[in-house]
């Protein structure tokens, strides 16, 4: 296996059933490792939804969340203390939902069982970008991020989730990702732009990641 590339097995993943019984979380990514819910820096999961509830509560945690299957979510937003709130509906392919851990939010399913995708950055060290990318055939992606955001000390982390089996030719190496898989990019320490080509027999889509590091200088 390439050394730059890192593959995280969704089938391989162990689910824990939530406290409240209303579903249950695979963890792919938990940054430093070993880390617990408590003191992590970044944390990556998807989550299975099977009854309607309360959000849980993660303080100085930004969070954002995209829906993978199901109808979608309504999501009642507690805007202030004073009792105001905004209703929502949150669907498959829009943009990921993004707000702080600290929000209190009470979701409601509109259909069944809903799988979302979850993106955790604890505020002040690391910020994360999601974006969604439709592959049909062939397509190519850059392994640097060229984002305005990114600093010229820093390169975000780059991971890549299939929402469905697609394959990937990395520095000559062929790879096989299936559903839900989650394949993280090293980061580049030199200056050439290496490209990763994302092969399909049909259009599918990923979910693009890229989580940077706050500087404090």
């Amino acid at each position: 296996m390439n050394p730059n590339i890192q593959i995280i097995r969704y089938e391989e993943c162990e689910s824990s059933l939530w406290k409240n019984g209303g579903g249950s979380t695979k963890q792919l990514m938990i940054w430093p490792k070993g880390a617990e819910l408590s003191n992590f820096d970044f944390r990556i999961s998807i989550a299975t939804i099977s009854s309607d509830g309360p959000f849980s509560l993660f303080h100085g945690i930004d969070r954002q969340l995209c829906i993978l299957e199901g109808e979608g979510v309504r999501l009642n937003i507690k805007r202030n203390d004073l009792g105001q709130s905004e209703e929502i509906i949150l669907s498959p392919n829009e943009q990921p939902f993004c707000f702080s851990g600290e929000t209190q939010i009470e979701s409601k399913r509109l259909a069944n069982q809903i799988l979302d995708f979850n993106v955790m950055t604890r505020r002040g060290n690391y910020t994360a970008r999601i974006e969604r990318i439709e592959c049909n055939g062939k397509v190519q992606i850059e392994t640097k991020d060229n984002s305005a955001q990114q600093s010229a000390n820093t390169q975000p982390i780059q991971f890549l989730l299939p929402l469905a089996p697609i394959r990937c030719i990395y520095q000559g190496e062929k790879i096989t990702l299936q559903s839900y898989d989650l394949l993280q990019l090293a980061e580049e320490k030199n200056t050439t732009v290496e490209c990763l080509t994302l092969i399909s027999r049909q259009t599918t889509q990923l979910i693009r990641v890229c989580i940077e590091a706050i500087s404090h200088r």
